[in-house]
C-alpha cells in the first residue's frame, strides 16, 4: 500500500468513526444511551459551523468588494451629428482620390 493510500485509509476510518459518534450523540438521547447535553452539542455544533461558514464567506465577499478599485468607466463612442455623416464620407473619398493621384505622379 502506497503512502497516499494509507493516508486515504486513515481519513476514511476517521470519517466513519466521527459519523458513528455523531449518530450516537444525535439519536442516543432518545434511547437513554447518553445525556441530552450531547444531543444539544450534536445539533448545535454543525449549525454553528454552517452559520459561521456563511458569515465568513459573506464577509470575504464584502471585503473584496470594499478593497477592489472600481473599473474604469467606458467611454461612449461619439455619435455624428445629423447631416455630417454625408460630408464625412465625401471628405474621405476626396482624400483617398488625392492620395491615389499623388502616388501616380511619383511613378
Amino acid at each position: 500500500m502506497s503512502k497516499d493510500q494509507s493516508y486515504g485509509f486513515v481519513i476514511f476510518l476517521i470519517s466513519i468513526i466521527v459519523a458513528i459518534v455523531y449518530l450516537v450523540a444525535f439519536f442516543g438521547g432518545d434511547v437513554g444511551l447518553i445525556s441530552p447535553y450531547w444531543y444539544q452539542l450534536a445539533v448545535g455544533i454543525p449549525v454553528l459551523l454552517f452559520v459561521m461558514l456563511v458569515l465568513v464567506i459573506s464577509g470575504w465577499i464584502g471585503w473584496t468588494m470594499l478593497t477592489t478599485p472600481p473599473p474604469a468607466p467606458l467611454e461612449p463612442e461619439p455619435t455624428p451629428a445629423p447631416g455630417t455623416e454625408a460630408s464625412t464620407a465625401e471628405s474621405s473619398s476626396t482624400s483617398s482620390s488625392r492620395r491615389s493621384t499623388r502616388s501616380r505622379r511619383k511613378k
